[in-house]
């Protein structure tokens, strides 16, 4: 990030995580089907949207069938970036869903026949549009959790931001449910306990800590600690405020693809 819009940020007291997440919007045509969330990150001088498979899809990740009661699924995904030198400022940007052959256009993950509910997408950026890509090596910081501790889900339940009018992210707040080395159902998911809602598919998953926290080798009494979990991509089943993370690893694999 810039640095003077890291002044900017510390002036209006914005947490840098709060610019990762971005204002996703899925259309068939010029009907807005579904909203939703994703973020960024890098390699080398590329740029990839991350985001749910079910989003870029329109279709339930197990069932395969149209999510939208519309029936369709879309083919055009509208992203809200940052303008840049303006920060606090949007724009839209319109890209592609499918190719000139009618082919997916993002990148996908399958086990055991199962599609993983995270895809990435390969983005032009625009001169004006400013990236703020997640440093995936968060994902690698000594801090070591346990169920029932804290993290944050950073995103935009029911299209909702914290900006008013503007694309700041809402933070919700959740609790690990499952340990971080198990799998949840043979996948590289783990669980956490939160009342997310719709539009938060697609956010990252962070742990922040302030002062005492735990790692590899012990206690720590001071300093800061974020750790990316990874992507949240909805609740096992509408009854339940029990939500699937997708780990790291799985963004990871995607960009190996590349």
């Amino acid at each position: 990030m810039p640095e003077a819009e890291k002044n900017i940020l510390k002036k209006l007291v914005v947490d840098p995580l709060s610019v990762i997440p971005l204002f996703l919007e899925c259309y068939a045509d010029q009907l807005r089907l579904a909203t939703g969330t994703g973020f960024v990150v890098q390699k080398s001088n590329d740029i990839y949207l991350v985001t749910n498979w079910h989003i870029l899809s329109g279709r339930d990740s197990i069932t395969h069938q149209p999510s939208s009661p519309t029936g369709l699924t879309p083919d055009r995904l509208a992203i809200w970036h940052h303008i840049k030198g303006k920060l606090g400022t949007w724009g839209q940007v319109f890209v592609p869903l499918r190719k000139s052959d009618g082919s997916a256009s993002w990148l996908e993950l399958q086990k055991d026949n199962k599609i993983m509910d995270v895809a990435l997408l390969h983005l032009s950026i625009h001169a004006e549009v400013q990236t703020y890509p997640l440093d995936l090596a968060l994902a690698d910081t000594d801090l070591v959790l346990a169920p029932s501790e804290p993290v944050s889900i950073v995103g935009f339940p029911f299209g909702l931001s914290s900006g008013g009018s503007g694309r700041f992210a809402i933070w919700k707040t959740g609790h690990i449910a499952s340990d971080l080395d198990i799998d949840y159902s043979r996948l590289p998911v783990f669980l956490i306990d939160s009342t997310t809602k719709p539009g938060m598919s697609g956010s990252p998953v962070v742990a922040c800590r302030i002062g005492m926290h735990r790692s590899s080798e012990g206690i720590s009494m001071g300093g800061e600690a974020t750790r990316f979990l990874g992507v949240y991509s909805g609740r096992i089943h509408g009854e339940s405020d029990i939500g699937m993370v997708w780990k790291p690893e799985v963004i990871r694999s995607l960009m190996s693809q590349q």
